[in-house]
């Protein structure tokens, strides 16, 4: 489908999806917070007005989630507050996600991401950008899920590498019109998708870096007379300062805010109005170049409300921008989407709601930041025990959630590994085992990988390729803790196969002999914690040591 032919496909797929979503009691709106821009001055041309709301990073989070004492995010709730949402604006809403809606929660996972699509539709999603985990499943399962979207998904920088023209289930950009108001959405999928997805799942496509992309569909899409252009990407943004640590200013801006998003739009040459960002999973709100930037929380936590106004010259200003948390206390949750979610729980409730172990304390991993972390280190224990390896060895990127102290059930475990990689047992030699730790810190030398069975010693001031200064063996062998790696020594190395085959840049492992185990890693994971026995104690850290010996 070309991107003119969405113009006239759009209503009817809209005008199905919105179908399902029923009419809501007035109690139910009059507690959502009031975000109406003040009337036109009496005389003066009436502006035209846009309500733009977003989530990015669902990743198959159809419950809402307690966070901080409340209740918030999860299907029937959302549904909710995004119709009280649009009939507490006087004007058009367009609903956008930022990618990965499908990939992350056992209940998704196992229909692969056929009931994120089904909630999606039904809460009246307009457009999606493409997210890396979108392809999680392989191109043939994306396709199927795509073709059961009642919303198109957006990806202009996403090219068939055989006829070099975006694939037909792919569009760079699509224009809704709705109450007289025509906004044409660009949509950007992150140009580094396949490197760091399971090797395969994108074959026959070619990503293009996202600038130039940008660039030219929105070149495209003014062309055809819109009244406002959005890029909504899976490209984000790490800010120092988030804003709002204390939830009591949605409209907080943040500060100190770098990573591919700014470096992205720092290189586009086009006039956007509004960018709806997503991957990095935090809260962002900035400006590049003037434009407005925003990014919410990951898994439903947080909603961007941003409100966009043309006047009679044409000149386009953002009245009113902010990340707010959809409470369940703010609405009347969606009854009818309520019904579907538990439907799609069906008989795998009892499954996931089965305890597995008990943890002696909470192991958090809620920021994802570069640094050694109790979380990851378990994760790398059980890695290195299923696999029987010297070392054990996990990207951060792997770890999807905290886990709270006490009993923890299978579901939330999935949700903490939701990959289903087979875990492999790499043979190498030192030498090979130093480049690939130096690979695992970052370019100011943080810890990015979490290592089981060793002690770093690693310098962060040196240069890239030769900060770690030694390896020392901690994997409990009898006169082996404390006994240096030598370049020339053999190794075990037991890791997942994402990062075997080159995932996250890994690819100097491709030069180690594989061993396939047949075990996957959630199921590893389990059979770990229940060798260990309850309560699991939290793993120390201090496997990562900068500045040497202590």
């Amino acid at each position: 489908m070309t991107p003119k032919a969405l113009q006239a496909w759009r209503p009817a797929a809209l005008l199905l999806a919105l179908a399902a979503i029923p009419a809501f009691a007035a109690t139910g709106c009059a507690t959502v917070p009031d975000v109406a821009d003040p009337a036109a001055a009496p005389g003066a041309a009436e502006p035209l007005r846009v309500q733009f709301l977003h989530t990015n990073d669902f990743h198959g989070r159809f419950l809402a989630e307690v966070v901080d004492g409340d209740s918030i995010g999860g299907s029937a709730v959302l549904a909710a507050w995004f119709d009280s949402a649009r009939v507490r604006f006087d004007g058009p809403t367009i609903f956008l996600s930022g990618g990965d809606i499908m990939q992350g929660t056992a209940v998704s996972n196992l229909n692969w991401g056929r009931g994120a699509i089904d909630l999606h539709n039904r809460k009246g999603l307009d457009a999606a950008a493409l997210g890396n985990h979108e392809f999680d499943w392989g191109l043939d399962t994306l396709r199927v899920r795509v073709a059961e979207s009642a919303f198109p998904w957006l990806g202009a920088n996403v090219f068939d590498e055989v006829t070099g023209s975006h694939p037909e289930w792919i569009q760079p950009w699509t224009i809704i019109e709705r109450n007289g108001v025509r906004v044409g959405v660009v949509g950007i999928a992150l140009a580094e998708t396949p490197r760091i997805v399971m090797a395969g799942r994108t074959d026959g496509l070619r990503f293009e870096d996202e600038a130039p992309a940008i660039d030219r569909a929105v070149r495209e899409v003014r062309a055809e007379g819109v009244d406002f252009v959005v890029v909504v990407g899976h490209v984000g943004a790490v800010c120092a300062e988030p804003g709002d640590p204390d939830g009591t200013d949605p409209t907080a801006r943040s500060r100190g805010c770098e990573g591919h998003l700014v470096d992205v739009l720092e290189a586009v040459t086009e006039p956007v109005d509004l960018v709806l960002g997503g991957h990095t999973h935090l809260r962002n709100n900035f400006d590049v170049a003037g434009i407005p930037v925003l990014q919410a929380p990951a898994y439903s936590r947080g909603v961007t409300v941003t409100h966009l106004e043309r006047d009679a010259e044409g000149s386009v200003a953002a009245t009113y921008r902010a990340i707010l948390p959809p409470r369940a206390a703010e609405v009347d949750p969606d009854t009818t989407v309520a019904r579907v979610v538990d439907d799609w729980f069906g008989e795998t409730r009892p499954i996931l709601e089965r305890t597995v172990a008990t943890l002696g304390g909470e192991l958090s991993n809620e920021d994802r930041q570069p640094v050694e972390n109790p979380a990851g280190n378990l994760l790398a224990d059980a890695q290195r025990w299923g696999t029987g390896a010297h070392v054990g060895l996990v990207n951060n990127g792997s770890l999807r959630r905290s886990l709270p102290a006490g009993p923890v059930s299978y579901g939330v475990l999935y949700e903490f590994q939701p990959f289903q990689n087979e875990l492999v047992l790499l043979h190498m030699d030192g030498a090979l085992l130093k480049e690939v730790l130096e690979h695992g810190l970052t370019d100011d030398g943080r810890p990015w990988t979490h290592v089981s069975g060793l002690r770093v010693d690693y310098d962060p001031a040196r240069p890239q390729g030769d900060r770690v200064i030694r390896m020392l063996r901690a994997d409990g062998a009898p006169g082996g803790d404390g006994v240096e790696i030598a370049p020339g020594d053999a190794v075990t190395l037991g890791t997942t196969e994402f990062l075997a085959v080159g995932g996250d840049g890994f690819d100097m492992l491709g030069r180690a002999r594989l061993e396939r185990t047949g075990r996957v890693d959630v199921d590893a994971l389990i059979e770990y914690l229940e060798a260990v026995g309850d309560p699991v104690p939290p793993p120390p850290v201090g496997r990562w040591v900068a500045g040497g010996r202590r």
